[in-house]
């Protein structure tokens, strides 16, 4: 969601919580098929340069793009590029793609605050931006940014988070059709002050599902406004890719998928419960039917555990309102939703999440597969935002994200 201009340049010093590690440049393979993950409380033992752990999820995203080979091509997307000191890098990566013979598209928000100034100059001075070439970065207020605020699809902004690559070599390992999706914007604030996760995957059918959604948003500039644009790519894999904004009298998508969870099952004769953990940065009264639809899950007996991104006091806006807070602590059954607002101190730094997380494990329609779900999208209005959301099928991807889940859980609860 939209946020102040960050401050470009955090000082870090060693925190209650940092684990001393060194910080070293990028280097060495991506990861493919497999989830990343930050940890903005783990310091490195240089003042103001972000460890390992912090930069985790930039780094994948360099390396992808230094794998990119000649003739290939990366179109990217994002919400907030700032300068910084890993994203300032994710910039100089691309140039270098280009350079050495990739077509590179990009496509960015406008941010009326500027914080994407910087790098739009950046990038344009050695992409260009004519749209007919093999390379050029575009914003989504098209013709006249000073006079037109919107997405490029959406009605309000840009806030998909994604990288597409149609050929990487991985250590000697030619691969084509390489989605990262991500949660994280590019600026210092993602690797000191906030959770995320990314995940890199091969699947040439959802491949081929974000590259359409790429060019309809590239194309979506010239053209009105499509509050009802969604769509999904085809079921029959682990991977499943959502596409917004959705028309907010077509029904949530996400009430969709929790309404055929069944919280008992049988698994080997054994009476099992489901679970359902959320992650959240923002969830407000106009997704309030999934807050309901939880409270109604949590009074069948599954297990509903929810952190959520905590404002500083006094705020005036919340990242969740007092409609959705209200609705969440309902008692139904004598059961009530497990809630951990988050916001802490790791040393000079306030911490909160920013994923945009949901996993479910147990019965869901007729199998018992655990699902993650994760992306760009928050729990706000369905019609404002272009995004992304990807469905991940699997027990060792939900065990990964699990871990994560409770790193940050347990982390917010006793901070």
């Amino acid at each position: 969601m939209r946020k102040p201009a960050i401050v470009a340049a955090l000082c870090l010093v060693a925190s209650l919580f940092s684990a001393g590690s060194a910080w070293a440049e990028v280097t060495g393979p991506p990861v493919l098929n497999a989830p990343v993950f930050n940890d903005p409380t783990v310091g490195s033992d240089v003042a103001g340069t972000p460890s390992t752990a912090q930069s985790a999820v930039m780094d994948q995203l360099i390396r992808l793009i230094r794998a990119a080979q000649p003739g290939s091509e990366i179109r990217f997307v994002n919400h907030q590029f700032s300068t910084g000191q890993r994203s300032t890098e994710v910039a100089d990566a691309l140039i270098a793609a280009h350079g050495r013979g990739v077509a590179v598209k990009v496509i960015l928000d406008s941010m009326e605050n500027g914080a994407n100034d910087a790098i739009v100059a950046r990038l344009s001075g050695v992409l260009g931006a004519a749209e007919g070439a093999a390379s050029w970065i575009v914003r989504c207020e098209y013709p006249n940014e000073s006079a037109v605020e919107r997405g490029c699809i959406a009605r309000d902004y840009l806030h998909s988070k994604f990288a597409l690559f149609s050929g990487i070599v991985v250590d000697g390992v030619a691969h084509a059709k390489v989605v990262y999706q991500t949660s994280s914007n590019l600026s210092d604030w993602y690797l000191y002050n906030s959770y995320n996760d990314a995940y890199t995957f091969t699947d040439p059918a959802v491949y081929d599902g974000y590259a359409k959604y790429f060019d309809d948003l590239r194309a979506g500039r010239h053209r009105a406004v499509n509050p009802a644009y969604y769509w999904t790519t085809p079921t029959g894999s682990a991977h499943r890719a959502t596409f917004l904004p959705r028309s907010a009298s077509g029904g949530d998508p996400v009430v969709n998928i929790l309404k055929p969870i069944e919280c008992s099952y049988q698994d080997a004769g054994v009476t099992r419960q489901t679970d359902i953990r959320l992650a959240l940065t923002a969830f407000n009264k106009n997704r309030l039917a999934i807050a309901k639809e939880l409270v109604r899950l949590r009074g069948e007996n599954c297990w509903v555990d929810l952190v959520y991104y905590e404002d500083a006091a006094g705020a005036t806006t919340k990242h969740v309102d007092d409609t959705i807070r209200a609705e969440l602590a309902k008692t139904v059954n004598g059961r009530r939703i497990q809630v951990t607002p988050c916001r802490f101190r790791a040393g000079t730094q306030w911490v909160v999440p920013h994923t945009k997380l949901m996993m479910t494990d147990g019965f869901y329609d007729d199998d018992i597969t655990p699902r993650v779900y994760t992306g760009s999208a928050n729990f706000t209005h369905l019609e404002n935002a272009d995004d992304a959301q990807l469905r991940i099928s699997g027990r060792d991807v939900h065990s990964r994200y699990l871990s994560f889940f409770y790193k940050i859980r347990d982390t917010c609860r006793s901070a």
